[in-house]
């Protein structure tokens, strides 16, 4: 239940990373309805790949926010799996359009660059966030990570119920 409670409180980056997905969306939307002669066919597949790339998003916040708990080799690996996971849907969904032709491929495969493309111009974003007033700047940390590392040392030592060596010897 708490995955569940953190999952959906967004962070200001992936909120950024998600607004950023759905511009690309409606930009390449306008350039569908401007150049093209099957408005229907090609605004479908990059509607897909646009929900594609939104549900990628959301899928890589919530794998770095698993993988951080784990150790190193083990958020690596599975960082891999989740990232073959995310990598496989997106193919077979494009295959599915290929074979039943109801949505263009080449526009969903497009939709889905949208999360790249979102991923690169997420600060220039922050920065029109902040500009226009929609964000606040984000206080800096109090306390170093070498002092954080510390309280959480201290914090599993209390847990355990062992005491603090490092007091006792002052």
């Amino acid at each position: 239940m708490q995955t569940l409670k953190r999952f959906f409180q967004i962070s200001d980056v992936l909120d950024e990373l998600l607004t950023g997905i759905c511009l690309f969306g409606l930009l390449c939307q306008i350039a569908v309805l401007v150049f093209s002669g099957r408005r229907g066919y090609y605004s479908a597949g990059l509607w897909i790949g646009i929900a594609l790339a939104l549900l990628g998003g959301l899928h890589i916040a919530w794998s770095l926010d698993k993988a951080l708990d784990l150790g190193e080799e083990g958020a690596t690996k599975k960082m891999r799996a989740y990232s073959l996971l995310r990598y496989g849907v997106a193919l077979v969904v494009l295959g599915l359009l290929m074979i039943l032709d109801f949505a263009s491929p080449l526009t969903a495969f497009l939709g889905l660059m949208g999360l790249k493309i979102s991923a690169y111009l997420q600060p220039l974003l922050h920065r029109a966030a902040l500009a226009l007033g929609l964000k606040t700047e984000v206080a800096k940390p109090l306390l170093s990570p070498e002092e954080v590392d510390e309280l959480i040392r201290r914090q599993r030592q209390e847990e355990r119920g062992e005491p603090d060596k490092i007091a006792e010897s002052k």
